[in-house]
Parts: structure tokens; sequence; C-alpha cells
């Protein structure tokens, strides 16, 4: 690489991998520090850590097409990157075919790709020449040009092939898997298999083994901390969330932080389906809506990664573990924590819907914003009592117009109208299991004037002559457990004659574990 940019200035060894980095971060040894297109300060372990060396950071600059995340909350400067829409390049995956990425999206105002970004601030900072790409195209020559420099067969990335691809050719590639040794254009030869002939990239051209030791986690449970904590992605969200959670639909099938546990766990630890639990380790703490679940093994529990300090107030899986990392690869033990398990000890329980953008002007020990088609919402609790009468306001941002309170059952219901419209409604009950589902109420917010039925049904949260679907399941069709459970009683026996039926299932797929799982439960629960 050195020859080949003509520089001496390249480094002779291996930087600092990611939880390494932030380490000496910590410790000041880095004080300047550029993040691209990531969120360590919820993604990486020990993220109070994290978070710590940040704020500790003399210049933290932050690339994102996200404003508001964890770790643009810390940033000195915030540096507006184009999305994946908007990007205009090649991808590579897996099976090691390159693809053109045309962008199917006009650029916002200031918003620049990573590339454009990068060449500015070289050029701020005096290397202009050596940036002076003006087209993606410019840097992929670059790029090709570099896996063919000096490669001789020792390297099997190789794109000797497309080195000298034209601005015309680079817009008309078509998918070609590397490596690339000849063509271009419509010439362009790929190569669908590696090793065919037998021979590896290595000394004497034959494949190596390398013997391993396996070994045990080294979070281990302790008297302090009984439980494994497994960390884990779920079907409807992805990494942080940062973009996934503001698609409503996305949200339906889990709206909360929430800890799977088995049902011998929840005795042993006085847990309640359907109630909060605190997982504890040090200073961290997760707070997450109780599941029972058959499959999870006794004595771990099941958490996810997605939620952040954005959408919950205590849902960040990773400070909850630990930054022990691979000696090779520096891979974190991320799946693998430890914790203790509490009852959160609520009074109260609730769900607040406002219209959108709303400011906020509550306080709640325990919060997870859950944003729906046509309102902003949340799920609450809270260890203090509370004067709700007295406090609706504060909640409702104005003046209730409907009110319904059961003290002794520590229910509580309010609305809110402006000029005919929903404005905001208030549902507090001291079971959680007891707070109706949000959808219907949503509807009523798009409605330009509630009609007089819906304004009686609001405190009830449910239009009476409409079927409660119940818990989401499908998310791509919208098919609740309810739905579900009326067409396995109806005859529907398979997952096929729920598709049928209702299409769960017939599209992405990702619902069929549970479809299986209900069935299962059906033919149970008549043996």
């Amino acid at each position: 690489m050195a020859d080949f940019w003509g520089t001496g200035a390249v480094a002779d060894g291996p930087g600092l991998k990611a939880v390494d980095m932030f380490e000496a971060v910590h410790r000041g040894d880095i004080r300047v520090i550029w993040i691209m297109g990531t969120n360590p300060a919820v993604s990486l372990p020990d993220s109070a850590r994290v978070r710590e060396a940040l704020a500790r950071c003399p210049t933290v600059i932050v690339s994102d097409c996200v404003a508001h995340t964890d770790t643009t909350d810390l940033a000195d400067i915030l540096l507006p990157a184009a999305g994946w829409g908007e990007k205009d390049g090649t991808v590579t995956n897996s099976e090691r075919r390159i693809s053109r990425q045309r962008r199917f999206l006009p650029l916002p105002a200031e918003v620049k790709p990573d590339w454009w970004i990068m060449s500015a601030v070289a050029k701020k900072l005096g290397f202009g020449e050596a940036f002076g790409y003006k087209r993606p195209a410019d840097i992929f020559r670059e790029h090709a040009a570099l896996s063919a420099h000096e490669n001789n067969g020792e390297r099997l990335f190789n794109l000797a092939g497309l080195a000298n691809l034209s601005d015309a050719g680079y817009e008309a590639l078509t998918p070609v898997q590397w490596p690339v040794l000849k063509g271009a254009g419509a010439e362009t030869e790929g190569s669908t298999r590696l090793f065919s002939d037998g021979r590896f990239v290595t000394d004497n051209q034959r494949a190596r083994f390398v013997a391993i030791e396996t070994r045990l986690a080294a979070q281990q449970t302790s008297d302090d901390y009984p439980l494994v904590v497994n960390t884990g992605r779920i079907r409807d969200q992805w990494h942080t969330m940062t973009r996934t959670a503001n698609t409503p639909r996305l949200l339906t099938h889990r709206s909360e932080p929430y800890v799977d546990m088995h049902p011998d766990d929840m005795v042993t630890h006085q847990l309640m389906e359907g109630h909060l639990a605190r997982l504890r380790r040090g200073d961290g703490c997760y707070v997450g809506r109780v599941c029972k679940s058959l499959e999870q093994r006794r004595g771990e529990v099941f958490i996810p990664i997605h939620w952040n300090r954005q959408f919950a107030s205590s849902g960040v899986a990773t400070l909850l573990t630990e930054s022990v990392t691979d000696p090779v690869s520096g891979q974190p033990e991320a799946k693998h924590g430890r914790a203790d398990i509490t009852p959160f000890r609520a009074r109260w329980h609730a769900r607040l819907l406002v219209r959108r953008n709303r400011p906020r002007r509550w306080q709640a020990d325990y919060w997870c914003q859950v944003p729906l088609h046509y309102s902003d919402s949340w799920w609450l609790a809270g260890r203090q009592p509370i004067d709700w009468s007295a406090s609706m306001t504060e909640w409702l941002g104005g003046k209730a117009h409907l009110v319904m309170a059961d003290a002794s059952q520590g229910r509580f219901r309010a609305a809110r109208l402006v000029n005919g419209q929903l404005e905001s409604v208030l549902m507090v009950d001291s079971d959680p299991a007891l707070i109706p589902d949000a959808s219907w109420l949503d509807g009523c917010f798009a409605e330009a004037e509630l009609c007089d039925a819906s304004r009686r049904a609001l405190l009830a949260a449910r239009d009476v002559d409409v079927e409660d679907p119940g818990a989401m399941i499908c998310s791509c069709f919208q098919v609740g457990e309810n739905q579900i459970a009326g067409a396995i009683a109806n005859g529907a026996k398979s997952v096929e004659a729920l598709g049928n039926n209702l299409k769960c299932g017939t599209n992405c797929g990702s619902c069929i574990p549970e479809l299986r799982d209900l069935l299962a439960a059906s033919v149970r629960e008549s043996a």
C-alpha cells in the first residue's frame, strides 16, 4: 500500500480494535474520534463506560443520517451523512458479489455521502491532492487497482479486470463475483467458485486447519449474579433501532424491552408475567416486561439488544455485558452476560397517547416510547402514588374533557379533545394486563372530528362492535393472537391453513415459529 500510494506514512501494525479503542479514549490517549454510521454508546459492551469515554473526549465527531441517537447526543461535531437510498456506489455481499447501488432518493439539503465528507476534511487538512475524487467511480477504480498491485496470486481478492473501468462502464456494471482478472463492462468475467483447483492461498497451496480449545464464557454466574443473560436480535428490529423504531408496524409485535424467562425461574424470583423486572449488574440496570417462555433454559434469561435511551428509560442490554474480548479478533463476549433480577415494584402502570410532536411534561420511573401511526405513545410505570385528578393536565397537555376514576381498583382514564379532535389519552391501572390495546385509540387521532360513538368509547379504548384482534403476531398483515386462536378453533390445524384463512405467515415468514407454538398450545389444551 505504501508503494501504491507513494508514501511512507502507512501504519506498520494493526490499529486498535473497537473495545480497545474506547478504552484508549477513556484513558485520554485518543483525543479526537470520528464515528461513522454506528452507535457504540448502545452497541458496545459496558456501554456506560463507552459513554463516559465519549463525554471525556475533547473532540467527538459523528457522521450519521439520524440526528438523535445515544452517540450523536455526545457529539461535539455532527455531520449529516447520506442514508442508504441516497448513496451511489457498490456493495459486496457474502458470496463475493459486487453490485452497483444507484441512489433512488435525492440528497437532502447539506447532506453528503461519506466519501465526499472524508475528502472535504482531508482537503482542509492539506491532503487535497491525495483525496481528489470527483465521483464514486474514481474511488472504485483506485480500489480495483490497489487489489491488483503486486498481486501475483498470493491474494485472492483481485479486481484487475475492473481497474480501468470507464465512467460509463461503471454506471452500467452488472453484478460480478471477485476475483475479476480480465474484461470490463459487458465482457467482465468473475469467478463463481474458489478453490476448485484444490489450491489454497498458502505457502504450500494446501488448506490449513487450526486446532482450537473451547473455554467457558468469562462472565460466569455467582451468588450476586445468579442468572446468565443472553442478548440477541428480535425479528422486527435492526441493530440499535435508530430507524426501525420509527416504523410503527415494526413495533406491533414487541413494543417494549422484555425479559424471556422459564416459568420455574419466575417462581424463584417472584416475578409475574406481564409485569416489569429489573436486571442488575454493578451499576448497570435493565428494565423489561417479563415474558414466560418454556423454551428458555432455567437459569438463563433472554433480552433484546435493540432498545436505546431514545426509546426507553432502562432498555440498554449492553449495560449488563462486560468488555471481555477474544484475544485475536477483538470480538466482545456480547451475547453472554450475568445479572441479578428483582421485580420492578410499581404502584401504577399507564399508557399515554398524545398527538404527534407535543412537548413532554411528565415524569415516570419507567417509560418506553412506542411510535404509532397517528400518535406518539408511551408505556409508563411509577413507584410513587400519584393524584391523577390533580396532575392529569401535565400528562394530557391541558384540560381533560372525559374522566373516569376508580380509586379502589387503582384505575384512571382521561381524554382531552381540541376542536372535536382527540388530543391525548391517559390510561392508568394497578395491573398492566388490564390496560387496553392502543390500536383503536391511535386511529381516533386520524379523525378530523370524532363522532359521538367514538367519543363514548374513548375511555374503553376500543370499538365494542369490532373484534379485538389480540396481541399482534403477524406484522405484515396485522393478524392478532385472538384472530389466530379463532381460526384454529374453526379447524385451521396447520401453518398453511392459517395462511389460507388469515394470510399470516405468507409474506416474510418470520411469524411462522409463533404460529407453530400457538398450534402446539392448542393441541396441548385439547389433550
